[in-house]
């Protein structure tokens, strides 16, 4: 089996999101299994790639750029670049399949002109994460009222409509994270027989086989992911106020990339809440240091607004930690079972559960033992082979 896989979504190599841990998980037990997997992306997806411990045949798309800025004009003049690029790059013949591990343009379009040289290839095409309405962005998007759009949430929203559009003509297998999502796409267009829903995983083995290092700072909660208001990171802040006005010196870890700006007006608030002393900012983690300090924890926090599928809640449950959250829709369907949900935007409501989570261990065992089962539920391995049988039948 050769599957073509374009991967050309990275800017800043400091972060990771879901998706990009999921194809990597993925990509590893394809090719202990002998499958070839030839990737078109630029040099610096190489190391993020290899990092997770990704061994492919690598096709490298060259590019004049080498900022790693999170501005708009640099992300804007990078995508630009491998949109407009990728009709002059070299695509393989004999592929049996091609693979998409995103919806957006610098993704589905190299995905596309390759399916155009091998029209007998399957084409499958990952779309992860339906982009909200502008109007409400992923603040409103549950909420009342709406917001003024920004460019990125326009050009997102109106690219996804002309991805799923061209995937739709091209006959592409659709793969989304939750029935949600499934119906969003159908509503789109899309055929409802040529979308399937998907899972994210993790490798229980690896999180069994590590315990948390002398040197490995403690906390009473600890944050993942990315740094974005979609996360609920202004939220984590006014939460971890009233747990330290009810607990006081309680201390939060917050792991997770993003751009500078972000970082800056992170710190802004941690300061202007009275927390400086009390929250430290521990960057980007992955692989075993990010285990250990999850493992090192109290409690997992996960004040997102807007989530697909939450794979940090995963790792976080195969930490053995109790996972606080919003109680999103989606989570009533890929969390049943195993996270501690607190009503939209209720801080106080989050502050309580997890003082509860932190104090009281009649609830706080319970909650750890449902938490490990339910990753349990979530295994890369059978992951990688249900997703090879949906290539197959592509």
């Amino acid at each position: 089996m050769r599957i073509f896989v374009p991967a050309m979504g990275r800017v800043n190599t400091k972060n990771r999101d879901g998706s990009e841990v999921r194809f990597a998980e993925i990509a590893k037990r394809w090719l202990a299994q002998g499958v070839e997997l030839l990737l078109l992306l630029p040099r610096r997806e190489i190391g993020v790639l290899e990092s997770q411990g990704v061994r492919a045949n690598w096709r490298v798309h060259w590019e004049p750029f080498s900022s790693e800025s999170d501005r708009l004009w640099n992300v804007l003049a990078i995508y630009l670049w491998r949109i407009l690029t990728c009709p002059f790059a070299r695509y393989p013949r004999g592929v049996d399949a091609v693979y998409a591990p995103s919806d957006f343009l610098f993704d589905l379009l190299p995905a596309l002109l390759c399916r155009w040289r091998n029209p007998g290839a399957r084409l499958v095409v990952c779309v992860f994460l339906i982009a909200p309405n502008p109007f409400k962005g992923y603040e409103k998007i549950l909420g009342k009222g709406f917001k003024l759009p920004s460019v990125r949430g326009l050009l997102y929203f109106a690219a996804q409509w002309l991805s799923v559009a061209l995937a739709r003509a091209a006959g592409a297998t659709l793969l989304v994270l939750n029935s949600l999502d499934r119906d969003s796409l159908v509503a789109m267009g899309a055929r409802p027989e040529k979308v399937h829903v998907v899972t994210m995983g993790v490798d229980m083995a690896f999180f069994d086989g590590l315990a948390p290092a002398a040197d490995t700072p403690v906390y009473d909660g600890i944050f993942l992911g990315r740094l974005h208001p979609q996360k609920g990171l202004f939220d984590l802040v006014r939460i971890w106020r009233l747990v330290c006005d009810a607990r006081p010196g309680s201390r939060l870890g917050i792991i997770g990339g993003g751009s500078d700006w972000w970082f800056a007006k992170l710190r802004q608030e941690i300061a202007a809440a009275g927390l400086a002393d009390v929250v430290d900012l521990l960057g980007f983690r992955q692989g075993a240091d990010k285990v250990r300090l999850l493992k090192a924890a109290g409690c997992f926090l996960m004040p997102s607004h807007y989530e697909s599928f939450g794979q940090v809640a995963v790792e976080a449950m195969a930490s053995g930690l109790p996972v606080v959250a919003y109680d999103l829709p989606i989570y009533r369907e890929v969390f049943p079972t195993g996270m501690v949900k607190t009503p939209f935007e209720d801080i106080r409501a989050f502050a309580g559960a997890v003082l509860r989570v932190l104090a009281d261990a009649d609830f706080r065992e319970p909650a750890v033992a449902a938490a490990r089962e339910r990753a349990a539920a979530f295994d890369w391995a059978a992951i990688a082979a249900r997703e090879m049988g949906i290539v197959n039948n592509a």
